[in-house]
């Protein structure tokens, strides 16, 4: 587990972490969510666009209770994990009040792919 940087923009609703430790060089969009990759092709960053929803519809919690942590944020951490194709991407988002911890799966990047193909050239 890691502890990530964190961003929220409280006038969109568009949440960002992302590791200290390294830079991104390609992402890759699936709705409204970000992933961004190292030229090792590394997980490196997430961002969650209608981040009070999403976040909503995976941890089922009440919207205000939600957006409260969102808007008291004081923390997150990230667990990634590999199963067979697919990517397990945990978060901890921790407020002063509450924490809630999404769990978001997604195909894993084995392959060079269009949208990540020009980062590593």
């Amino acid at each position: 587990m890691q502890k990530f940087k964190f961003d929220y923009d409280k006038k969109n609703d568009d949440l960002f972490l992302f590791s200290p430790k390294s830079k991104s060089k390609g992402s890759i969009e699936l709705g409204d969510i970000v992933l961004d990759f190292n030229k090792k092709k590394e997980f490196v960053g997430i961002q969650l666009i209608n981040a009070s929803k999403l976040i909503k519809e995976l941890v089922n919690e009440n919207s205000a209770i939600v957006r409260d942590i969102l808007n008291n944020l004081s923390g997150c951490e990230v667990d990634v994990k590999t199963k067979g194709n697919l990517l397990i991407i945990k978060l901890y988002l921790f407020s002063k009040s509450k924490e809630v911890t999404p769990i978001i799966s997604v195909p894993n990047i084995r392959e060079t792919s269009p949208a990540l193909a020009y980062a590593y050239a």
